[in-house]
């Protein structure tokens, strides 16, 4: 098993490719590398069955097996006594005596009469549960990729362990024997691929994106009828301040007409806007789907087992996710459209200069149109960066708690000179708190604001479509102009057509993102999607709405 970071991993890997890694003769390895072409029967009739039949070579391989087997032992021992384990194990009150007796049991491996393979199953199978019980509780130490690779290392080293284990007590088992050749066998083929060991570390970078924001997930989802009118309040709330930020917004278009003084300024109210709400506790529906998303993965992979688990479990889930979606949608298209309606009416009496002129009235409801106005392909540019901003939310989340920030900060030599204790304590509640929100709401602003520019470098019109600032550019709009009852009606389903992508793609690349992260195979993924589709077709209203209990 090797042991090895990032680039030294690639050099290796292409060193091998060029000249390819020989076993010594005498190995057992070099046996095996003879007939990794033919099928398992072959290589056992050719080598262990004649090895075995050897008194010495028999006594030369178990003595090999003791070896490796103390070998494995003593890097998972290293670890359960380092220094930084240990204050993790504390942390999270995990019980840490399974390494002290593993080093006395591998010490006195040799006398099986000491030593039974239960009792070491048993040891080993607890050590285990120590790095999954970490690994479960990331979201209160954090994660990160050098945390990510060594319990994986581990949980590695744990399985190999274990299997030799078994094999050195049933040395003339042929399954045993079978088993750890093929395995060998596969990994041999594999063990120089660049392919293999890039997907393997791009699992392990999603991790650290993707992992924290399952917590977070969590803050997303109304469970029950009277969450579920919360979330509709603050759908409202949110849909007020995007009604008032997406007027600035046409102000800023009618008077900045360079492009990179209007991104600058289109970037700093989106983001100005995303803070506010989330200041004043409202909801913007559509960043949620990148929370939720990660929702649903701690789900599927409860037993953190990297494989799909109860699937109706997992339906449940993804009913709390699109209605607490959709209420809270209603609330920012209900309140943004009507909203922008008054402000617009009151442009209209001519107390100030309306900024909503004819031709532009023409152009923001246009705008909202799925094909003509380009509203599909704009949603869901939209729905990659709300996507994207959900990553680099978690992502910060996740820094602060895996560097340990906020303790940090508190016990600066230099910070705490300037602010009094009461504020030092609540600048460092809010990074600890706030600081990935801030992260994400930040860059989703700079995202929408400045996407208009990738028009200059790919010659081909690229912009974005939000629901909530869609519904407020509609009500302006009617206001403004006099449109046909069929126009306006088509332009209100179009607006949640624009939703809809907005949701559906960022949900699907944060989803898909985060089973990547954790391994996850994605054959079961298809059934889920066909479960999902036959429960919505068959009570469609548990999608979409809670009702009050009695």
């Amino acid at each position: 098993m090797e042991n090895y970071g990032f680039i030294s991993g690639i050099y290796s890997r292409i060193f091998r490719k060029i000249i390819p890694e020989i076993p010594e003769e005498d190995t057992f390895e070099f046996y095996l590398r003879s007939y990794s072409t033919q099928n398992y029967s072959t290589v056992y009739k050719k080598t262990v069955d004649e090895l075995l039949s050897n008194p010495a070579t028999k006594a030369t391989i178990k003595n090999d097996l003791d070896k490796a087997i103390t070998s494995l032992s003593s890097k998972i021992i290293s670890y359960g006594f380092d220094h930084k384990f240990q204050t993790i194990f504390e942390k999270l009150n995990i019980d840490s005596s399974f390494y002290k007796k593993l080093l006395h049991q591998v010490s006195h491996l040799s006398e099986e009469s000491i030593i039974h393979k239960q009792d070491l199953l048993e040891n080993l199978e607890e050590i285990c549960n120590t790095i999954k019980n970490l690994r479960k509780n990331k979201n209160i130490i954090g994660t990160s990729l050098h945390l990510t690779v060594v319990t994986r290392r581990l949980l590695n080293y744990i399985n190999r362990t274990k299997k030799l284990i078994e094999l050195k007590y049933n040395i003339n088992s042929a399954e045993k024997w079978e088993q750890l050749i093929i395995e060998y066998i596969d990994y041999n083929k594999t063990k120089n691929s660049l392919r293999k060991f890039y997907s393997e570390h791009a699992d392990l970078m999603a991790i650290e994106i993707v992992e924290h924001t399952a917590q977070k997930g969590e803050k997303y989802l109304a469970e029950n009828y009277k969450e579920y009118i919360v979330f509709f309040k603050k759908g409202l709330l949110g849909g007020a301040f995007i009604s008032i930020f997406a007027l600035f917004k046409i102000i800023i278009d009618n008077y900045v007409t360079s492009p990179l003084p209007q991104a600058l300024v289109f970037s700093i109210n989106y983001a100005l806007c995303f803070v506010i709400v989330y200041f004043f506790g409202g909801i913007i529906a559509t960043k949620q789907p990148a929370m939720t998303a990660s929702t649903i993965a701690k789900h599927i992979d409860k037993d953190d087992d990297l494989k799909f688990d109860a699937f109706q479990d997992i339906i449940l889930l993804l009913r709390k996710i699109i209605r607490s979606q959709f209420i809270s949608l209603m609330g920012n298209f209900l309140m943004a459209f009507s909203l922008s309606c008054l402000i617009a009416y009151i442009l209209t009496l001519g107390f100030i200069r309306n900024p909503i002129y004819t031709e532009k009235s023409i152009y923001l409801i246009n705008q909202v149109f799925p094909f003509s106005g380009g509203a599909i392909y704009y949603a869901a540019i939209a729905g990659v960066f709300l996507s994207f901003s959900g990553f680099i939310s978690g992502y910060f989340d996740n820094k602060v708690k895996a560097s340990n920030l906020a303790y940090r900060i508190e016990h600066n030599n230099f910070i705490p000179k300037l602010l009094s204790e009461k504020k030092l304590k609540k600048f460092t509640t809010f990074i600890e708190n706030s600081l990935g929100v801030h992260a994400g709401n930040i860059s989703l602003g700079f995202f929408l604001g400045t996407a208009f520019l990738l028009t200059y470098i790919f010659q081909f019109k690229i912009d974005i479509r939000h629901i909530a600032f869609s519904s407020s550019n509609l009500g302006y709009s009617i206001i403004n102009n006099s449109y046909s009852l069929s126009t306006i009606s088509l332009a209100i389903v179009s607006v949640f057509i624009i939703g809809f992508v907005n949701f559906i793609v960022s949900f699907s690349i944060t989803f898909l993102l985060v089973l990547k992260s954790r391994g996850i195979k994605t054959k079961n993924l298809g059934k889920l999607i066909r479960m999902s589709f036959i429960d919505f077709m068959s009570n469609p209203f548990n999608y979409l709405i809670i009702r009050k209990s009695k």
